[in-house]
C-alpha cells in the first residue's frame, strides 16, 4: 500500500510538471464532498507514515488523510470557490442557518448546521448563514 502511494504521488508529481501552465490547480475532492484547489508552482507533496497527503506550496501547506480522499485531478481554476459556494467542513454551532435543496426549495432554519444534519435524509444541501453558504452532504 504505502509503496503504491509513493508510485501514485511520483506520478502525481512528474504530472505536475507538465501541467504547471496548462492547469494551474490540484483539486482534491474528500469523500464527504469538500473540494480544495492548491496552485501547482511549487508544490511539494508527501506522503506521511501514518496515511497523510501532505501538500505544500508558495501559500502554505495543506493535509489530507488518504482514506478520505475521493479523487484528486489538475484544473484550470479554484474550484474550491469557483461556484461562488464556500465549501467547509464545519459552522460555528451559534449560528442559524436556511437548509435548501440543489433546486432552491427550502426546507427550514435550523439552530446551527449540526442540528441541520441530524434533520435531514442523505443526500447533498445547500446551507446559508448570515456570514457565507456552504454545501454539506448527508450521508
Amino acid at each position: 500500500m504505502k509503496r503504491l502511494c509513493l508510485i501514485l504521488l511520483g506520478l502525481t508529481f512528474v504530472s505536475i510538471m507538465k501541467a504547471d501552465g496548462e492547469f494551474p490547480y490540484l483539486t482534491f475532492v474528500g469523500s464527504d464532498g469538500t473540494v480544495t484547489s492548491l496552485g501547482v508552482e511549487s508544490l511539494e507533496m508527501t506522503v506521511t507514515e501514518d496515511g497523510n497527503l501532505v501538500a505544500v506550496n508558495g501559500d502554505g501547506s495543506k493535509t489530507f488523510t488518504l482514506t478520505s480522499l475521493a479523487k484528486m485531478y489538475f484544473s484550470t481554476g479554484d474550484e474550491s470557490t469557483a461556484s461562488g459556494i464556500s465549501l467547509t467542513e464545519t459552522e460555528s454551532a451559534d449560528n442559524e442557518v436556511e437548509v435548501f435543496t440543489l433546486t432552491g426549495i427550502s426546507l427550514g432554519k435550523f439552530a446551527d448546521s449540526a442540528k441541520a444534519k441530524e434533520s435531514l435524509e442523505h443526500g447533498v444541501y445547500i446551507l446559508k448563514s448570515k456570514s457565507q453558504t456552504f454545501k454539506i452532504t448527508v450521508r
